[in-house]
């Protein structure tokens, strides 16, 4: 998960292109968290999602956004942003196969450089990608993409419990990993003293962390070791760590989802 100041090495791009998803979360709860904010927005919003990677949240945004019209009448779309085009290949490709790539497009750039004009989404999504960046310049920029009353919603690694009380082993992890990493009363307050309205806020559950994410890492770890891809088995090994860290850990820390509006 983490990410060094001059970039992600090109081996942990591949191992992540071969998951169906590049983060924690699920189609169930980004489509749950979806109908929540839904009626802050406007018919056909404009929507982005920051850090798409092969487009997991985003394919779910535009189902569900498929049978709102603009004035095109070409319906709501959701633009995808991502630093890596394979993923951006990866997520195209699967919005075609569902029939939804009228309801797409992507665009190859950081989050907090797309180039795109103040005020001009409704609503911006980001799941488990602004520790590329940091959660308060994350929200700095968000805002000034959003509209007046527009609305994001990011899920964001959370400590919940203080970390000065986690084991030693779980703060030398996340210290080298995501040292900003903040207590969900942490977020709020910094999300807050951006002048943010705090809409809701929704933990992710271990079940879904196994499930969805760490089951099938594991099962590429496997096929890795098999064929023998050693220039991915030290991301293997350290996947591994994490994944054990989790579940002697999880009390302690987690994925949470943070609905804002912009005031």
């Amino acid at each position: 998960m983490a990410e060094p100041q001059d970039g992600p090495p090109a081996a942990l791009f591949r191992f992540f292109e071969r998951l169906p998803r590049q983060g924690p979360g699920s189609a169930a709860l980004t489509a749950a968290i979806f109908e929540r904010v839904r009626p802050r927005l406007p018919a056909g919003p404009v929507v982005a999602d920051m850090g798409c990677g092969s487009g997991a949240a985003g394919l779910v945004l535009a189902r569900l956004l498929a049978g709102e019209s603009l004035l095109d009448d070409q319906g709501a779309r959701v633009h995808g942003v991502d630093i890596h085009p394979p993923f951006l290949r990866a997520f195209e490709a699967a919005a075609a196969e569902a029939g939804l790539a009228g309801r797409i497009d992507t665009r190859c750039a950081s989050m907090l450089e797309t180039g795109w004009p103040d005020g001009c989404l409704d609503l911006v999504w980001s799941e488990g990608a602004v520790f590329t960046v940091g959660f308060d310049a994350a929200l700095v920029e968000f805002a000034r993409l959003l509209k007046s009353g527009g609305v994001t919603v990011i899920s964001e690694a959370t400590w919940f419990q203080d970390p000065a009380r986690a084991p030693a082993e779980l703060r030398a992890f996340w210290h080298a990993n995501y040292a900003g990493m903040r207590t969900v009363a942490g977020n709020l307050a910094a999300a807050e003293a951006q002048g943010w309205r705090f809409l809701h806020a929704e933990r992710l559950a271990d079940a879904v962390w196994e499930s969805a994410f760490y089951a099938p890492m594991e099962r590429l770890i496997a096929a890795l070791r098999a064929a023998g891809e050693t220039d991915l088995l030290a991301i293997a090994a350290e996947s591994e760590r994490e994944i054990a860290l989790f579940r002697r850990h999880s009390a302690f820390y987690g994925y949470v989802y943070y609905a804002l509006e912009r005031d």
